[in-house]
């Protein structure tokens, strides 16, 4: 296992020499550029030199802050900051803009840099590591030579936030103690979303799209469709550390009172989200523990059962799901379908590289010769082929096989045994093999939501879903090395 507990003075030292430069690069800025005259810059660049120095220390910290702060920072849009100016006194650039979470999504990048770089030839050990630095290779030929490379760069800076955060949980989150500590604290960030999401319930102050009168939740994130995918990425790990998870301590009914109205109210505002893709998610995380618990078969059945019969009483649930097989000009699908349409007609104009990562949306507005309407590619594989040609369909091709073989193979291989492991000074029994078809379902559900959806676009979902695939597998190279 390439993670060890104490990390050497030489590697210390190559840190504190980068963090060391990167603080004298801001504070020049800060002193002869044009960045003391924008205070929420300044602001950030402390917010990084913190983490940088706190990941100094203890890189697990830090990984778990900005997993717990990810649902919240993402709705944080309107928060731009130009970070051209940063470079001005080196390299002519124009204004680049970033938010909050896309700063995050540098940091994860940042960091990943510095360990893998830090590691040299041992990097080439970890799993999906040549996938990986393959797809990135693949996605940079994609987006250099287009005319949106602007655009383009912040869709590279998520796709590779992914990347670096599969490699930093693999390295640093790779124990037993460590995965639970990481569900628990994806199962926790939705505390403040959760919040959100209940003030907007009661104060009526929903979502609405152009083309619906139909009032969803959408709490901290940008839209319902993606604070949904959040919630049913809580939702299956709180589902699956309940049957895995077992405590030592005896039973503390007002604990377990407390857990269960929290998971009830969010599957509550996970209905309210009116997400389908969320749901249907959700729907095969309900079909993988039905198959991996045999015991609990006929209890799950009777849940879903009843779980379908109350969403289908409600009349806006019960017309959210009919309209998936109404075929009219004014449905979802037929917007869905012309959308492809336009997608395919222009991808074979440049099949071999399409037109850029990130472009789908300026050229299907170019295509409809409006600057508004229906631009969100929907699919996955059409997004790619559109926007990277054939190199774009080996670029998700790769790195979503890998991500499923790994998942599969490592879940598979792994023993079905209860074990004792101590999590914040509890002990519990757990069922490490259960835990494990989480990244699993996740990675599954990516395929299938991929032909009505575009869960490569779902930033927050893939970033949880890289993080909890590192971590997995770390735990279970580990767990065989000591055997």
């Amino acid at each position: 296992m390439l993670n060890k507990t104490l990390r050497s003075n030489k590697n210390l030292r190559f840190y504190a020499y980068v963090l060391l430069f990167s603080a004298i690069f801001f504070l020049t800025g800060i002193l002869f550029g044009q960045i003391a005259r924008n205070i929420q810059l300044i602001m950030g660049i402390f917010i990084f030199m913190f983490l940088a120095a706190l990941a100094f220390f203890d890189i697990k910290k830090v990984l778990w802050i900005i997993i717990f702060f990810l649902p919240i920072i993402i709705g944080l849009g309107n928060f731009q900051i130009n970070i051209g100016i940063l470079f001005q006194n080196i390299v002519k650039t124009g204004n680049i803009f970033v938010n909050p979470f896309s700063l995050s999504c540098l940091f994860l990048i940042f960091l990943a840099f510095i360990e893998l770089l830090r590691m040299g030839k041992k990097m080439t050990k970890i799993p999906l590591f040549f996938i990986l630095l393959l797809s990135t290779l693949l996605s940079f030929a994609i987006l250099l030579p287009t005319k949106y490379f602007s655009g383009g760069l912040v869709f590279e800076v998520y796709l590779l936030a992914g990347f670096s955060a599969y490699f930093l949980s693999y390295l640093f989150l790779s124990s037993k103690e460590n995965y639970l500590k990481t569900i628990f604290v994806i199962i926790s960030s939705s505390l403040v979303p959760a919040g959100v999401g209940i003030f907007q319930l009661l104060t009526g102050n929903y979502f609405f799209e152009n083309d619906s009168d139909l009032g969803r939740i959408a709490a901290t994130f940008p839209h319902p469709n993606t604070f949904g995918s959040f919630l049913f990425v809580v939702l299956t790990l709180f589902l699956i550390t309940f049957f895995a998870v077992k405590s030592e301590s005896g039973k503390n009914n007002l604990f377990k009172l407390i857990i269960y109205a929290f998971a009830g109210t969010l599957g509550i505002i996970f209905i309210l989200t009116y997400s389908r893709t969320a749901w249907a998610g959700f729907a095969v995380a309900l079909l993988a523990i039905f198959l991996l618990k045999s015991r609990i078969r006929l209890l799950m059945i009777y849940c879903g059962l009843l779980l379908i019969s109350a969403v289908m009483l409600f009349e806006k649930t019960r017309t959210r799901i009919l309209g998936i097989f109404e075929h009219h000009m004014y449905d979802s699908m037929y917007g869905r379908y012309e959308i492809w349409d336009m997608a395919l007609f222009q991808s074979w104009k440049k099949p071999l590289v399409g037109y850029g990562i990130g472009s789908f949306s300026e050229i299907i507005k170019d295509t409809q010769g409006k600057a508004t309407g229906n631009v969100y590619p929907h699919n996955d594989l059409i997004r790619f082929f559109l926007e990277g040609g054939i190199l774009g369909i080996a670029l998700y091709l790769l790195y979503m096989i890998g991500a499923l073989y790994y998942s599969t193979k490592s879940f598979l291989h792994y023993p079905k045994v209860s074990e004792k492991i101590s999590f914040w000074g509890k002990k519990f029994n757990v069922e490490l093999k259960t835990l494990g078809v989480i990244p699993l379902i996740l990675f599954s559900s990516m395929v299938i939501i991929s032909f009505v959806e575009a869960p490569s676009m779902d930033f927050t979902y893939q970033i949880l879903s890289w993080i909890l695939l590192g971590s997995w597998l770390g735990t279970n190279e580990r767990y065989w090395k000591k055997k």
